[in-house]
């Protein structure tokens, strides 16, 4: 034997033939199936040959391609087919891959191995007709952010929100599954998927696209079945673990709210613990069974009720009655009801609004500290009242202008811009005339001290003022309209 073919053949010589002969390597049984086994094909001594083996699992076959030596003729295409032949080879062939890879192999004189021949095809598997959650309640949102260290981890909140009559778990239809099959055209059955399918719980009914939440409200996944509440209890503290807290009901926080997060409620917000207010807002009732603690511009927003153990250093703005236990220290409270403190709460500098009266145990300090109160008078109004004056002052001062400047350059234009400017200050003069008639709501409301007021307290009633100079106990303070003066009952 040639040592040169001996070395390329990989020492396995092929028995001699006249013409194209197959043989199978290596010597062992044949079983039923000839996955796993090599067949070899063979024409003279030195011509090219090729070797088809198929997987185990029948889905691949591949082909090992030897280039002629010497004289030898080049590698048939026709042996090659009677080796896929002679193998039941009949499904997923490549023919024009495998012509090219032939022809390479008889150019370029070199063993080619593992050339796939033929692949089979995996079964698509069949599933029924189920439900799948919706993406954006899958996992919590992630901030999109040039700069990875500048990430606000406050605005990735935990809590799945769900809008009336949006979907929160799509219909996928029944997908009929698609038979396979091996390299020799053996069917491999399709299988059937079991899938998880999200069934209606509370507040959830099944539409035509999936389920829909009947309300706007928290989603919760219990199994597989789907509900929508509108209360959300927070089991811990609102902090980096929750995230802000936007919520379109009520909000129930067993801990704290940490400094820097932001609540806002479309219902009422019951705290079992302090609130570092940052941002609040409760379009209803607000309940804190401790304290309120401000932080630098803290605000607090309050559509209903007010009820909390203390208040410091912080913006606080409700449309009903406040009701503290303890104190009100160095805060702007605001309160289109009443302010009531019982017949021991403190209110220690600061400013304080109330339309319909104020109660308390102490007001003001030893240190006299200044500290404001009115009655009687709505804030809102107020509020828009001062914002109205100030474009007015701004108007005056632009007018004036103006007049300076056609004095010294008269003409039309000077004339035009006069008499858009008279005709701005007009309309804000007459809606200061119309928020003056509602500002002053209550007029019988009365400022009741049950036990101390300390000088450096200034109280007002309807815009009628009085500084109390002189250490007082358990006072009234009430306004006599008709002589236009506050008086004090003791």
């Amino acid at each position: 034997m040639d040592e040169q073919q001996e070395k390329r053949d990989g020492g396995m010589q092929p028995p001699p033939s006249d013409g194209v002969g197959l043989t199978e390597t290596p010597a062992e049984p044949k079983a039923e199936s000839d996955a796993g086994l090599v067949f070899r094909g063979s024409s003279g001594r030195n011509d090219g040959t090729a070797e088809i083996s198929v997987s185990e699992d029948g889905m691949t076959a591949l082909a090992t391609l030897i280039p002629p030596s010497g004289e030898g003729l080049p590698l048939s295409l026709d042996l090659v087919r009677d080796l896929v032949d002679s193998l039941g080879i009949k499904f997923g062939l490549d023919w024009d891959g495998i012509a090219e890879a032939v022809m390479q192999c008889n150019l370029d004189r070199h063993v080619m191995r593992d050339v796939v021949i033929a692949r089979g095809l995996a079964p698509a598997p069949e599933t029924p007709e189920h439900s799948t959650l919706e993406q954006k309640f899958t996992k919590p949102p992630s901030p999109e952010v040039d700069d990875p260290q500048r990430v606000d981890f406050r605005r990735q909140s935990s809590i799945m929100v769900a809008a009336k009559g949006e979907i929160v778990a799509r219909k996928v239809p029944k997908r009929e599954g698609v038979e396979g099959s091996d390299v020799r055209g053996k069917a491999i059955p399709r299988p059937r998927l079991g899938v998880e399918s999200f069934v209606a719980g509370k507040n959830v009914e099944a539409g035509p696209e999936g389920l829909v939440s009947l309300i706007d409200g928290q989603l919760s996944v219990n199994g597989n079945r789907l509900d929508v509440s509108d209360v959300l209890l927070i089991k811990g503290a609102v902090d980096f673990h929750t995230g802000h807290i936007v919520f379109p009901g009520d909000v129930i926080i067993e801990g704290a709210v940490r400094d820097g997060f932001k609540v806002y409620s479309g219902g009422s917000i019951i705290c079992k613990d302090t609130i570092d207010a940052f941002d609040i807002s409760a379009k209803k009732d607000l309940s804190c069974t401790q304290g309120i603690i401000g932080r630098k511009h803290a605000q607090l927003r309050v559509g209903g009720e007010l009820r909390a153990k203390f208040i410091q250093n912080c913006h606080v703005a409700v449309r009903g009655d406040i009701h503290i236990a303890s104190a009100i220290v160095n805060s702007r409270v605001f309160s289109l009801g009443m302010l009531d403190l019982g017949d021991k709460g403190v209110v220690m500098g600061g400013e304080a609004f109330a339309v319909h009266g104020m109660r308390c145990g102490r007001l003001g300090n030893q240190a006299f500290q200044r500290t404001l109160v009115h009655i009687g008078t709505d804030f809102t109004v107020q509020q828009r009242l001062d914002r109205a004056n100030e474009q007015l002052r701004l108007m005056t001062v632009r007018l004036r202008q103006i007049d300076e400047a056609a004095a010294a350059h008269p003409g039309p234009a000077a004339t035009t811009r006069k008499a858009e400017v008279v005709k701005a200050v007009n309309a804000a003069r007459g809606l200061i005339s119309n928020l003056m008639a509602g500002l002053h709501v209550d007029e019988a409301a009365v400022l009741e001290i049950k036990g101390e007021i300390f000088p450096g307290v200034v109280i007002e009633i309807c815009h009628v003022s009085i500084t109390v100079e002189e250490h007082l106990r358990a006072s009234r303070f009430r306004l006599d309209k008709t002589a236009g003066r506050i008086v004090v009952d003791h």
